[in-house]
């Protein structure tokens, strides 16, 4: 084991199992149960504003850009555009929306605003989809320590899930918030530092990467307006499915779940979009380099941009850099399995039980469900590396509907069969698009999942909207005529 993992595994084992540790304890001289899901709904502007903003700032900002841009070039940017539109989204929108209504998870907010069953079905698709988003994580963890250490993929996947397992379930979301505070910090210095040298280091700096690209009449991999049609595939379906799947999706939302209250996530975006959105230059351009340089082109895409970074930079540089990194990607695999356990634990146990569960209870499964998680999405990735951008794309396009039927329900009108409608069609329509012809017969090879769910979805919910008789009110337009009435 070399010196590079072992200062990055040992920096991250004292910042996780120190503050891990310190909650338990002051849990216990408090005489309190740890709230693992919402930490107690205190979050302050910033824990808050640093958790949403590293919480999109997983695989695919990490290894995922640098494995893109490798085989696109700078058009991979639009990936983080996509997130920093998504955080104005939540902190000006669906955030401060879901915290005033007052539920623990989408499928419960679902379930509120339609019925039970929906709430039951619903519960399943996200808590599949944020596993997926596990297993991906634990991928790019791999990556990380693989590129450190030398050790396969898969085996350094394992180690890399069991390290983002105890980065949460000890203190559950409050232990995950702390954390990204300290690493968040440790990141920015490391990125900027990082930035600035990898112009001294390159063979022939910046100058032999554009030249390279020039040679091969590829200078469109230097823009971030690139081609048309990546612009159409790959940009605009990024923006499409970020958007209209995350920013209603488990993963970010129990972040603002948890939060004191409305004004704090509002007042969280002049923190957060900065720090998640200058984020993935970096990246970038390491894997816009990498690509220019036969020594690390030869790795392919997943491992060229890891490996130019551990053998060009200096080591101290290096560990600060890798520490980051860890711990953008531990964050991101922490509430990716925050959030299925938490759906496990509240919709479908804790709605199926006839006696609530106690404070003590719901700890307990919801840690256990943690373990499970990220016990099986660690076996999983010793078999599996599908690219992580487009899988990840894939599998946002799948709540996507999830946003159309939580607008409408709160703002416009509330109907069970529009909804069910809306997200059947879409699921099915998901699943056709990737595994049968169909785009090549209607001649819309354009158009990836996430162009036509959020078409069919916003389609749908409009027609099927004004169409309908039968409905109940908004639930926000509910509540603001009954506080109208009572003033």
């Amino acid at each position: 084991m070399n010196t590079i993992l072992v200062l990055v595994l040992a920096y991250n084992i004292i910042v996780i199992g120190g503050i891990g540790k310190y909650l338990s304890w002051r849990a216990s001289q408090q005489q309190q149960v740890t709230d693992m899901a919402l930490g107690g709904r205190n979050a302050g502007v910033a824990m808050f504003s640093v958790t949403i903003a590293i919480t999109y700032l997983g695989s695919a900002h990490v290894y995922g850009l640098m494995e893109m841009s490798f085989s696109l070039g700078a058009v991979a940017l639009w990936f983080c555009f996509a997130h920093t539109i998504l955080l104005c989204v939540i902190c000006l929108g669906t955030g401060r929306w879901i915290r005033r209504t007052g539920t623990a998870t989408i499928p419960e907010l679902i379930g509120k605003l339609y019925n039970k069953k929906l709430r039951i079905y619903t519960a399943c698709v996200a808590a599949m989809v944020v596993f997926g988003l596990v297993t991906l994580e634990a991928q790019t963890l791999g990556i990380g320590i693989s590129a450190m250490s030398g050790w396969p993929l898969g085996w350094s996947a394992v180690i890399g899930a069991a390290i983002g397992t105890a980065y949460v379930c000890m203190g559950g979301i409050k232990q995950t918030m702390w954390v990204n505070l300290v690493n968040a910090v440790v990141m920015y210095v490391a990125v900027i530092t990082a930035g600035i040298y990898l112009a001294y280091v390159l063979p022939d700096g910046w100058e032999g990467v554009v030249q390279h690209y020039e040679s091969r009449d590829e200078v469109f991999k230097l823009s971030i307006l690139s081609k048309p049609d990546l612009l159409v595939s790959f940009a605009l379906a990024s923006i499409f499915s970020v958007v209209f799947s995350q920013s209603v999706n488990q993963q970010g939302m129990q972040a603002a779940m948890s939060a004191k209250d409305e004004k704090t996530i509002q007042r969280s975006l002049w923190i957060a979009a900065p720090i998640n959105g200058l984020f993935g230059v970096f990246p970038v351009l390491v894997g816009i380099a990498a690509a220019t340089i036969p020594e690390f082109a030869q790795l392919g895409s997943k491992l060229a941009g890891a490996a130019l970074i551990i053998k060009l930079l200096p080591t101290w540089l290096v560990v600060l850099l890798q520490a980051g990194f860890l711990g953008a990607l531990l964050s991101t695999f922490a509430m990716s399995a925050l959030a299925p356990a938490t759906i496990f634990a509240k919709d479908i146990v804790g709605l199926h039980l006839k006696k609530a569960l106690s404070p003590e209870a719901e700890k307990k499964l919801i840690r256990y469900t943690i373990i499970t998680i990220g016990f099986v999405a660690a076996l999983m990735t010793l078999f599996f590396h599908p690219n992580v951008i487009l899988a990840i794309t894939w599998l946002f396009a799948w709540l996507v509907p999830f946003f159309f039927i939580i607008v409408a329900g709160l703002f416009w009108k509330r109907s069970v069969w529009v909804a069910k409608l809306v997200l059947f069609s879409s699921w099915l329509v998901n699943l056709l698009w990737s595994f049968t012809p169909i785009k090549t017969y209607f001649g819309l090879t354009m158009l990836e999942n996430a162009h036509i769910v959020a078409i069919v979805a916003f389609g749908l919910t409009v027609v099927g909207n004004l169409g309908v008789r039968n409905s109940q009110p908004a639930l926000f337009a509910k509540k603001l005529k009954s506080a109208a009435f009572a003033g």
